[in-house]
């Protein structure tokens, strides 16, 4: 049943009870179960601890430059989404570098070696292989890292056009969840930061341990949103603005539909990426 929520509940169980929340219809018990669908915040409470020498450093790089490299993750047998040429072609006509990571690129780097991405990877959870690879390539070149799934909204703005490309900067998630440090939830499906930055280094140091303590624990505990925020929450980022996304499209969506937002945003001059999960 998964390790214990905060609730004092298996995990699948607390889930199940959310789904059925969500079933009935009664909003404040789905607000209320996904608040607390997450461990005991003194489990990972230590991951947004820092030292006085760290936490010096960490205020020098929030003056420091992003380097001007878009990376992406693509892990799995599926086939690359169309956002992977979209957003190499968006790179090269603003400047940019562009890295898409797969399997045999994080190997050769080195990256598989790392405890919790060869875990991942053995129990073919590629959403959390995804996770630790993201981290590792960030730490080691810096820059920006975005989800596959997501779409470039304008030819006609850039990064730059929605995002100070220095210092740490992340994406809040839209659903709020009890941590130690209160209940913002950042998303790691957009980070930007110079490179070895002791927030990506807390993270890749903390999740062997805390896999290690939450056995069966889901991917978004143990090496995604949950505890990036952790890691984020105690040093301090800054958040990408709200209107960053132009539009959210059901899954599988028609391109039609993926060019029909592209024209609203650029006419409307509002947003820059479209959240679109292709396969």
């Amino acid at each position: 049943m998964g390790p214990p929520t905060v609730l004092g509940l298996p995990r699948k169980l607390h889930s199940a009870y959310l789904k059925l929340a969500k079933i009935s219809g009664d909003r404040l018990r789905v607000t209320g179960l996904q608040f607390t669908l997450v461990p005991d915040p003194a489990t990972m409470e230590a991951v947004g601890t820092y030292t006085g020498e760290q936490r010096r450093l960490i205020a020098r790089l929030a003056a420091a430059p992003v380097p001007r490299i878009l990376h992406q993750v693509w892990i799995g047998d599926l086939p690359q989404p169309p956002a992977v040429a979209a957003w190499r072609a968006h790179c090269a006509a603003h400047g940019m570098e562009y890295r898409l990571w797969d399997t045999m690129a994080l190997q050769r780097q080195g990256f598989d070696t790392h405890p919790s991405y060869a875990d991942m990877l053995a129990r073919q959870d590629y959403p959390g292989a995804a996770d630790v690879a993201r981290y590792l390539v960030l730490e080691r070149f810096g820059g920006i890292y975005m989800d596959a799934d997501w779409y470039p909204a304008r030819d006609d703005a850039g990064f730059e056009d929605f995002v100070a490309l220095v210092g740490f900067t992340a994406l809040a998630s839209e659903i709020p969840r009890l941590t130690s440090a209160g209940g913002l939830l950042l998303a790691n499906a957009f980070i930007a930061t110079p490179a070895a930055h002791p927030v990506i280094q807390r993270i890749i140091e903390a999740m062997p341990g805390i896999m290690e303590a939450l056995p069966g624990a889901p991917a978004w505990w143990s090496t995604g949103p949950l505890i990036f925020t952790y890691a984020s929450r105690g040093a301090g980022v800054t958040l990408a603005t709200a209107d960053m996304m132009a539009a959210v499209l059901p899954r599988r969506a028609p391109f039609s539909d993926v060019q029909m937002a592209r024209q609203t945003a650029m006419t409307n001059d509002r947003g820059f990426i479209i959240d679109w999960k292709s396969w």
